[in-house]
């Protein structure tokens, strides 16, 4: 095994701090419209999809919806 130099090690802590948002912004953007377009099609395939389909993706949009809630209920409680 070889000594790593303290260089080497102080650079994975300082990236381990930055956040996404922090380092490219557009990048949080992207993943919130990717988040907001694959819902819209979920609902319209809950709505106006094959029938055979319909129940599949209402019940994957209930269970993100319960769990956006418990998420949102904890981040408060934490704050």
């Amino acid at each position: 095994m070889t000594k790593q130099s303290p260089a080497h090690a102080a650079i994975p802590q300082a990236e381990a701090k930055k956040s996404c948002c922090s380092k490219m912004k557009t990048c949080c953007q992207k993943a919130t419209r990717a988040r907001e377009i694959g819902l819209a099609g979920m609902t319209a395939m809950a709505t106006f999809g094959p029938k055979r389909f319909r129940p599949y993706f209402q019940q994957i949009l209930a269970v993100i919806a319960v769990v956006t809630a418990t998420v949102e209920f904890f981040r408060k409680r934490k704050d």
